[in-house]
């Protein structure tokens, strides 16, 4: 679920939620990273146990461009580092 389809925090673009849904229980979310899932069958593997009534689910994340992965320069820096 998106960050902006849920009313209980303010909307964060940074975010999106995973939600588990179990009877007799209610939904239960968690906030996590809004980065790409990998859902290829060797990154993204989900179990039910029914004896143990156990849910175990496993993913990945896409990788991040590099562009993405830089910090932003701190104000009065130039962004190579030098501090100008």
């Amino acid at each position: 679920m998106a960050s902006y389809e849920q009313k209980i925090q303010s909307w964060d673009k940074r975010y999106q939620y995973l939600l588990f849904a179990a009877e007799p229980y209610e939904v239960i979310g968690f906030k996590i990273p809004s980065t790409e899932i990998d859902k290829s069958t060797d990154k993204f593997f989900s179990y039910w146990d029914p004896d143990k009534k156990s849910y175990i689910l496993q993913l990945y994340f896409k990788p991040r461009p590099p562009e993405i992965n830089r910090q932003p320069a701190a104000p009065g820096t130039v962004p190579n580092g030098t501090g100008g």
